[in-house]
């Protein structure tokens, strides 16, 4: 019977001790780990807060915009309202105005009701872009489009976007505001729409 060499009986006792040896853990082992994840982290982190941020401003402007729209649709013709029709106090349609397009035509007053409404909201608003916020509530307004169909219809916006048609008078109103996040990850411009129509007159 074969003796068993010095280095046979050493060898699984080696093999045990580097097994053992690799799953041994120093003080400190998680240190790099670290190191190499808190960059992912943190700008995962900036993201979600820019992405918040930024829906939350958007949202602030569209609730504006759709306020105004709504304000201005029920400025009625009083005396369609008194012979038991529903109008809009604009003699004609007007497609697309900004406030400035609109002035001295058939749908001044109702454009200059939505620009008033549009402007007050938009002082609670974040993100707007101007070297100080009256001037960039003026930037966001001046540029804003109104479209006013007196008689109803249908309104399409930039984007193809439709909104369908109907009998009762309607007014579109669409916006790009320049709007910066908290992040400090540039500005940006996003579509912001808005519709209403009047509610039919109830005999």
């Amino acid at each position: 019977m074969r003796r068993k060499s010095i280095s046979e009986h050493r060898r699984p006792a080696l093999v045990s001790g580097l097994w053992s040896l690799a799953f041994i853990r120093h003080r400190g082992q998680a240190v790099p780990l670290t190191v190499i994840m808190l960059p992912f982290l943190l700008a995962f982190t900036l993201m979600v807060v820019e992405v918040a941020e930024r829906w939350l401003e958007v949202s602030m402007v569209e609730d504006a915009l759709q306020q105004a729209t709504r304000s201005a649709v029920q400025t009625l013709d009083y005396a369609a309202f008194a012979r038991g029709e529903a109008g809009l106090r604009a003699a004609a349609p007007c497609v697309a105005q900004t406030i400035r397009e609109a002035a001295g035509g058939p749908c001044a007053d109702v454009i200059a009701v939505a620009d008033r409404y549009f402007r007050a909201t938009l002082r609670g608003a974040r993100g707007l872009v101007g070297d100080s916020a009256e001037a960039a509530i003026d930037a966001v307004a001046a540029r804003a489009v109104w479209t006013v169909l007196p008689a109803g219809g249908s309104c399409t916006y930039s984007d193809g976007a439709v909104v369908p048609d109907a009998p009762t008078p309607l007014i579109c109103a669409e916006a790009h505001p320049t709007m910066k996040g908290v992040v400090g990850w540039g500005t940006y411009a996003p579509m912001v729409i808005a519709a209403d129509r009047l509610d039919p007159v109830q005999p």
